[in-house]
């Protein structure tokens, strides 16, 4: 069984990352809904934006994970494995599938290691159930992959407000811009827009 005092000395850490991720997936999702025509067309930024969100949804499972009571040890550990065979092969069946649009080797790559790393974690758990290394592993991995995740989003967002649905830098609305002539119009681009 999991030493109860290592658990209430992680407790705070897991609890302020659930607490950010799932603050981040949320702005995520604000942010693509601000901005879904230049999103929605193109692979790539489609990509960085399923990325992103469920990158933050990952960091807070793994926090839920981590704040299970230390009597449920063998639990959390095999959720550990489970989520990150899941999170894993999800991920790469997606990176396969959009290989070809531009995406970052490096960033893959870290968010690849990075998905394992509960796999890891809950072998030690399982093997060494008083060890604090399962924590350390996940309180690592999560501080890579927190700033990982905001280089994604940012770059999400930035796309999202400069660039348009073809591609053409967008000029940045003014003050002075007037607003659509109605919503018919921007629903009518969006579903033009929009690959089948």
């Amino acid at each position: 069984m999991t030493d109860q005092v290592v658990v209430q000395e992680w407790q705070p850490f897991f609890l302020a990352l659930a607490g950010a991720s799932a603050a981040l997936a949320g702005l995520v999702f604000v942010a693509m809904s601000l901005h879904p025509l230049p999103i929605l067309v193109n692979r790539l930024t489609r990509a960085r934006a399923f990325a992103a969100a469920f990158g933050f949804l990952i960091g807070v499972a793994w926090a839920l994970i981590m704040l299970l009571p230390a009597r449920t040890a063998p639990a959390g550990g095999i959720l550990l494995i489970a989520v990150g065979v899941g999170g894993s092969v999800f991920v790469i069946y997606r990176q396969i599938q959009i290989r070809k649009a531009g995406l970052s080797v490096a960033r893959a790559v870290i968010g690849d290691i990075l998905l394992l790393t509960p796999i890891a974690a809950g072998f030690v758990g399982l093997l060494q159930p008083h060890s604090e290394v399962p924590f350390l592993l996940l309180a690592l991995a999560a501080g890579v992959g927190l700033f990982v995740l905001f280089s994604q989003s940012w770059t999400l967002v930035l796309h999202g407000v400069i660039q348009t649905a073809d591609g053409q830098r967008l000029a940045l609305p003014s003050s002075k811009t007037p607003p659509p002539a109605n919503e018919h119009d921007d629903d009518k681009a969006i579903a033009e827009a929009v690959p089948a």
